[in-house]
């Protein structure tokens, strides 16, 4: 009989270990996840570009780094306008962002800029 209830507790044991190590990491912001979908792929996850996609769009690694000085003193409007409207080789998201998707993304990658 102790051998049963000493195996009924490891198997309990093992199934609890088991669905704890096996639970879904949390879910992440979903502007983050936004921001990594539609944008990560060019100005990187950090915000400072990709620069293999600068070799790809054939620009300076810093054209794609929208966390620097440049881009940081930009008015939010003016920053809207390029994410609806797209600039140069950056493709418009106004049709595929709504605006408040937009201003969340943009809101996103102001944080990412170092604190002054």
């Amino acid at each position: 009989m102790k051998k049963i209830k000493v195996y009924s507790l490891g198997i309990v044991g093992v199934v609890a270990l088991s669905s704890y190590l096996c639970a879904a990491p949390p879910v992440a912001d979903p502007t983050q996840k936004l921001f990594q979908s539609k944008c990560g792929s060019c100005h990187g996850k950090d915000g400072k570009g990709n620069a293999a996609m600068s070799k790809v769009f054939k620009v300076e690694p810093a054209a794609l780094n929208i966390v620097d000085e440049e881009t940081s003193v930009k008015k939010d409007e003016e920053l809207l306008k390029i994410i609806t409207e797209g600039k140069n080789k950056m493709p418009a998201y106004g049709k595929q962002l709504k605006a408040e998707q937009q201003k969340s993304v943009l809101q996103y990658f102001r944080g990412l800029a170092p604190k002054k």
